[in-house]
C-alpha cells in the first residue's frame, strides 16, 4: 500500500478530488443541477445547432447544453462536473509537465480547479466558460507540440501558422477564452527567451487576438465589452464577472510560475503543508459561496418541483425560512400535506406575501408561485407567471420545466392547437420527448382526457365563470369565489382562511369559518381552534358553553398565552414554544409589523 501511495499519489490525490466534487453535486448540490437544467432547452435539430453556432463561442454553448441536460438526471450532472473539473486540473498539470515542472508542484496545479469550482457558486455562471477553458488547455498542449518539434519539422512558420488560423478559429468556436491562448503563448515566449524573435511573436499574438475580435465587433451586433469577455459565459448579458478573468488568469500563471521555481528542500514538508492550505481555503470559500441566501430559494424551488412535500417542512423545521418565497414554498408543502391550518403558526410568516408573493419580473421567483396557483386550479394565474418567468430568462433561452406546465395550462383552457406547438418543440428534446409523445396521445383521444386525473381535477376545481376580473390585490375575493365554485377544492378555503389570518382580519376569518363544513375536516384545525377561543372570549367572558369540539391542550395554551400577554406584552415566554405558534401571537404581535397589508403594499417587503 505504501509502494502505491508513493507511486500513485498524483493519481490518487486526482481521483479523490473527482470523488469530492462528484459528492458535492450530488447530495448538497443537487438543487443547483436542477436549477441549471430548468433554464435551457437542449433541442436535437439543425436548426437549434445552427442557432448556437453562429455566434462567437457556440460551440461552447452547443456542447454545454447537451450536457447540461443530463442534469436532469443529478447523478450524471454530478458526474460531468466531476470530470470536467478534474480535466482542468489534469489539463492544467499536462501543460506543467511540458514546461518541466516536477511532482512537487503538483498541488497547484488544483488552484485553476478550485477557482473555477468558487466561481460557479455564482448560479449564472454557465458550463460553457469550463467547456471553453478544456479547450484552451487542449489547443495549448497541441502548441506545445508544435513549438517542441514533436508533430512538425523544426519550422518556425509552422507555429505561426497554426496561431494564424487557431486564433480566429478558436475564437469563433469557444470565445473570449481565446485570450487564455494569447496570454499564455505572449508569457511563454517571453521566459523561453530562446530568441529574440519569440518575445516579437508573444506580443503580436496578443495584437492580433485584439484585432480580430475588433474587426468582428463591426459584423456582430453585439457590443464590444461582450465580444471581449464573452457572450455564452454568464447568463446575464450586460455582465462581465471579475472572478471569470481571475479564472482564465490562473490558467495562464500556474503553469509559467512553477516553471520558474526550483526544487523546496523539504519536499515533503512542502507538499503537507501546500496541501492543507489549498484544502483549507478550497473549503472556505465553496462553504461561504454556495450558502449565500439565493440558494434557499434554488433549494425550496428544487423541493417544489419535484413534490418533496415532506423535505421541505423538515427543512423548515430546522431552519426557520425567511424570505416570502421560501415560506410560500413551506405553506405550500403544508397544504399538500393537509397540514396547513393546523401548522401554519408554527413556522415563520411574513403576511399574505407567504402565501402569494408578489410578483417580480425575474425568472425565478415568479416559477414557485405559479405552482402554487396551478395546485390552487387558478390556471390562468399559473400560466401568466410562468410564461413570463421562461420570458425573463436573461440569455433567452426556453425551459423545459416551465414549457411543460405552460402546455398543461393550455390543454386545461382548451387551447390544444397552442399546446400541440410546444410539445412538437418538447419531442425535439431528450427528457421531455416522452412525455410529450404521450400528452399528444391524449390531446388525441378527447375521451381519455376526460379522465385524466391532472385535467379532470383542473377542469373541476378552477373558477367556472368566464366573465369576470381577477385581482391579486385582492385575493380573498378570488378563494372565496374559487371555494364557492366547487367545494371539493380544499386548499382554496385553507388558502382563504390563511390568508385572512396572515393579513390580522379575524371579523373577515369569522365571516368565512362556517364555510368549513363542506371540507368535511375530522377535526377543527389546530390554528382555528385558538382563534376561535379567543373571539369566544372577547365576546362572552369565559368559555362557557362554547359551541365548538376543541382539543384540551389547545385551549389550555391559548389561555395561557392570553394571560400571559394581558399580564407582559413583551414577556419572555411569548417568545417560546407553545406560546410563539400560537394564533394570537401573530395576531397580536407578529401582525404589527404588517399592518394589515394588501397587495399592492407588498413589494416593500423585499
Amino acid at each position: 500500500m505504501k509502494q502505491l501511495l508513493i507511486c500513485h499519489w498524483k493519481a490518487l490525490l486526482s481521483i479523490l478530488f473527482a470523488i469530492t466534487v462528484f459528492v458535492f453535486w450530488f447530495i448538497p448540490g443537487v438543487s443547483i443541477l436542477s436549477y441549471q437544467e430548468q433554464y435551457q432547452l437542449f433541442l436535437f435539430s439543425s436548426e437549434y445547432f445552427w442557432e448556437r453556432i453562429c455566434v462567437p463561442g457556440g460551440l461552447a454553448d452547443y456542447i454545454s447544453e447537451f450536457l447540461v441536460q443530463f442534469y436532469y438526471i443529478s447523478i450524471l450532472g454530478a458526474i460531468i462536473l466531476a470530470l470536467c473539473y478534474t480535466s482542468i486540473q489534469r489539463l492544467t498539470w499536462m501543460l506543467c509537465r511540458r514546461l518541466s515542472s516536477t511532482d512537487t508542484w503538483y498541488i497547484l496545479s488544483f488552484i485553476p480547479a478550485f477557482t473555477l469550482w468558487f466561481f460557479m457558486s455564482d448560479e449564472s455562471v454557465l458550463l460553457s466558460f469550463t467547456i471553453a477553458l478544456i479547450a484552451a488547455l487542449c489547443t495549448l498542449i497541441g502548441y506545445h507540440a508544435i513549438s517542441r518539434n514533436e508533430a512538425f519539422p523544426t519550422r518556425r512558420w509552422h507555429k505561426i501558422i497554426f496561431l494564424l488560423i487557431l486564433i480566429p478559429l478558436f475564437y469563433w468556436l469557444f470565445g473570449a477564452c481565446v485570450w487564455v491562448i494569447a496570454a499564455y503563448v505572449a508569457g511563454y515566449e517571453l521566459i523561453k527567451r530562446s530568441s529574440p524573435t519569440n518575445f516579437l511573436v508573444g506580443i503580436l499574438t496578443l495584437i492580433y487576438t485584439g484585432i480580430i475580435i475588433y474587426l468582428l465587433s463591426y459584423s456582430l451586433q453585439y457590443p464590444l465589452y461582450r465580444l471581449m469577455g464573452g457572450i455564452n459565459y454568464y447568463r446575464y448579458p450586460a455582465f462581465i464577472p471579475r472572478l471569470q478573468w481571475v479564472v482564465m488568469a490562473l490558467i495562464v500563471c500556474i503553469p509559467l510560475l512553477i516553471s520558474r521555481l526550483h526544487e523546496p528542500k523539504k519536499s515533503r514538508l512542502w507538499l503537507f503543508s501546500s496541501t492543507s492550505i489549498i484544502v483549507a481555503v478550497g473549503y472556505s470559500s465553496l462553504a461561504y459561496g454556495y450558502t449565500r441566501p439565493q440558494y434557499e430559494l434554488i433549494d425550496y424551488d428544487y423541493l417544489v418541483r419535484n413534490e418533496q412535500w415532506d423535505a421541505i417542512i423538515d427543512k423548515a423545521t430546522k431552519k426557520q425560512p425567511s424570505s416570502p418565497m421560501s415560506v410560500a414554498c413551506v405553506n405550500l408543502a403544508l397544504s399538500q400535506r393537509n397540514e396547513l391550518s393546523d401548522r401554519i403558526f408554527d413556522f415563520y410568516q411574513n403576511g399574505a406575501e407567504g402565501l402569494f408573493p408578489s410578483f417580480s419580473r425575474d425568472m425565478t421567483s415568479p416559477v414557485s408561485t405559479a405552482e402554487i396557483y396551478f395546485r390552487l386550479c387558478m390556471v390562468n394565474e399559473a400560466l401568466r407567471y410562468m410564461f413570463e418567468a421562461q420570458e425573463a430568462i436573461p440569455n433567452f433561452r426556453k425551459s423545459g420545466r416551465l414549457t411543460q406546465r405552460i402546455i398543461q395550462c393550455e390543454i386545461a383552457n382548451g387551447q390544444y392547437a397552442v399546446a400541440t406547438k410546444y410539445l412538437r418543440r418538447l419531442q425535439q428534446s431528450l427528457f421531455y420527448r416522452k412525455w410529450a409523445t404521450w400528452t399528444l396521445e391524449v390531446i388525441g383521444n378527447k375521451d381519455r382526457l376526460k379522465i385524466d386525473p391532472l385535467y379532470l381535477r383542473l377542469s373541476s376545481d378552477r373558477q367556472q365563470k368566464t366573465d369576470f376580473l381577477f385581482s391579486d390585490r385582492e385575493m380573498d375575493q378570488m378563494l372565496g369565489l374559487l371555494f364557492v365554485g366547487n367545494y371539493q377544492n380544499k386548499m382554496a378555503y385553507e388558502y382563504l382562511m390563511a390568508y385572512e389570518l396572515l393579513q390580522g382580519d379575524v371579523q373577515r376569518f369569522m365571516k368565512y369559518y362556517p364555510l368549513g363544513k363542506y371540507v368535511n375536516y375530522t377535526h377543527i384545525p389546530k390554528a382555528f381552534q385558538e382563534v376561535l377561543v379567543g373571539v369566544w372570549l372577547q365576546q362572552h367572558g369565559s368559555l362557557r358553553d362554547i359551541p365548538y369540539s376543541l382539543d384540551k391542550m389547545t385551549v389550555e395554551n391559548t389561555l395561557n398565552f392570553i394571560g400571559t400577554y394581558m399580564r407582559n406584552q413583551e414577556a419572555s415566554e411569548l417568545s417560546q414554544p407553545p406560546l410563539s405558534t400560537n394564533a394570537w401571537h401573530y395576531l397580536l404581535i407578529g401582525s404589527r409589523k404588517q399592518e394589515k397589508q394588501g397587495k399592492q403594499k407588498m413589494q416593500l417587503i423585499y
